[in-house]
């Protein structure tokens, strides 16, 4: 592996694009094919996180960008650990304009073979999809980020900004591989004015029709918990009120059977008076001031009952995680359970915290933070990268729009919208949601093959338009 180079002979490194070419001609169906290989090669390489071993990917990139004539380094490799490393490219422009980052995570979460239809690392072809854990999240989205870069230096595209190319690790777990990224390469991201990675869900139906495509400007903040409570272990014939596990069952039950309140923030305001155009006549008054309709029983029920729509309008607490004895006839010494609590970007964890003490009220019951949140997130909208993306979008279909949405899950947009990057989550695909909801983080994850090549050739446009 490559160490990192002073910055003077990185710059030496890096491609040149160049600067009055002209654009040659794509067959977009060949792209599509040769993307179609190159994700199938990378959904092979298996890189659950953990451990992650994403020094196999990285490799694996670094060797395609490289026979493109791109240069690529493998960075971070003593400060990740063993086989975690994060990966760095630039297409040079002409520099008049900042730079743009496509930024993806390597890491997969774990799959469980015996669920899935095929093997979750084969890659295989199937029913007119390609199947694999990360298909979705996101190998899909790196290499259509990888091949779109690739599509623009084959082309002869003129660049006004730098196009770079991020691979980072752990993401699904600490996102430790953009953290440690950003803190030490500040000089790579200094002209870096915009990144799109991972985050805005388009509406799309069965048949593939697309209502809007999302872009993400705000997502929620990951607020984990581990609740313990302490005992004294014995035989399980001889109950006792020593047993920690009915304790921490009672405080679980007072935190399931509490309702959060709901709070519209500005963003979701927008976003349902977007979507609003899209609905019958009271429904469509309903999502034009949804602060009002939530008042209404009939509005609330029909709002609240799509589950995305319920967790932007609120913070969350999902139960997902019980530990208690080993053993059926051991009382066990301490029971513990973990949460998953969500965040609207303006709610305060300190606040959360207390009120679930209060909740709870039970001194025995211990909390601990597991995951901290990120920095809140929220991002501009009259820019050049967004109207890119209303022009590449409205070619697609005139009669969709670009909304704003919220993610609801957590990516390593906080961690570079801190050094005062513009971060935009963008899903180049149209996955229906039904798909998504099943795929990603769950069983048979796949992408269609069509999609593929859709991808590609949308993030093309963007990054020409951006120009």
């Amino acid at each position: 592996m490559t160490k990192l180079l002073p910055r003077v002979a990185l710059f030496a490194l890096v491609f040149t694009a160049p600067l009055h070419a002209q654009t040659r001609p794509i067959k977009w169906d060949s792209l599509a094919s040769e993307a179609t290989t190159v994700l199938g090669n990378y959904l092979r390489i298996n890189t659950t996180n953990p451990p992650g071993n994403e020094v196999l990917t990285a490799r694996f990139l670094k060797d395609i960008l490289e026979r493109e004539g791109i240069e690529a380094q493998i960075l971070d490799t003593t400060e990740l650990g063993a086989n975690r490393v994060n990966l760095y490219a630039r297409l040079r422009g002409n520099g008049s304009k900042k730079a743009i980052a496509l930024v993806h995570h390597m890491d997969v979460v774990p799959a469980a073979p015996a669920y899935w239809s095929v093997d979750p690392f084969s890659g295989a072809i199937k029913d007119g999809y390609l199947w694999g854990r990360g298909a979705l999240d996101m190998k899909g989205e790196g290499i259509a980020h990888l091949m779109a870069m690739i599509a623009i230096k084959r082309s002869g595209v003129p660049l006004n900004r730098d196009l770079v190319f991020i691979a980072n690790s752990d993401e699904e777990l600490g996102s430790t591989g953009a953290i440690v990224f950003v803190q030490r390469h500040p000089e790579l991201l200094r002209d870096v004015e915009f990144l799109i990675t991972e985050g805005g869900d388009n509406e799309v139906d069965a048949n593939g029709k697309v209502s809007y495509f999302g872009v993400s400007v705000a997502e929620k903040r990951t607020f984990w918990q581990r609740l313990t409570v302490k005992g004294v272990p014995s035989h399980g014939s001889r109950p006792t009120k020593k047993n920690p596990v009915p304790r921490l069952v009672a405080a679980l039950d007072k935190i399931a059977r509490y309702e959060t309140p709901l709070h519209v923030t500005p963003g979701v305001d927008k976003y349902f008076r977007d979507i609003s155009r899209s609905y019958p006549a009271e429904k469509r008054a309903w999502l034009s001031n949804v602060s009002v309709a939530l008042k209404s029983p009939a509005a609330r029920e029909w709002i609240l009952s799509d589950v995305y729509w319920n967790a932007i309008l609120r913070n969350t607490i999902s139960l997902t995680g019980l530990a208690g004895s080993n053993k059926t006839n051991v009382i066990p010494p301490e029971a513990t359970a973990e949460i998953d609590i969500r965040l609207l970007p303006d709610q305060n964890p300190d606040d959360m915290l207390a009120l679930l003490k209060r909740l709870v009220a039970d001194t025995a019951v211990h909390f601990t933070t597991l995951l901290p949140p990120k920095t809140p997130l929220e991002s501009p909208i009259d820019t050049d990268l967004f109207h890119a993306i209303e022009r590449a979008a409205r070619e697609r279909d005139p009669n969709a729009f670009v909304t704003t949405r919220m993610l609801t899950g957590a990516t390593d947009r906080p961690t570079y919208r801190k050094v005062g990057i513009v971060t935009y989550g963008l899903d180049p695909f149209r996955v229906p949601a039904a798909e998504s909801q099943r795929g990603v983080h769950g069983n048979d994850e796949r992408i269609s093959l069509d999609n593929i090549g859709f991808g590609v050739h949308y993030l093309y446009d963007i990054l020409r338009y951006a120009q």
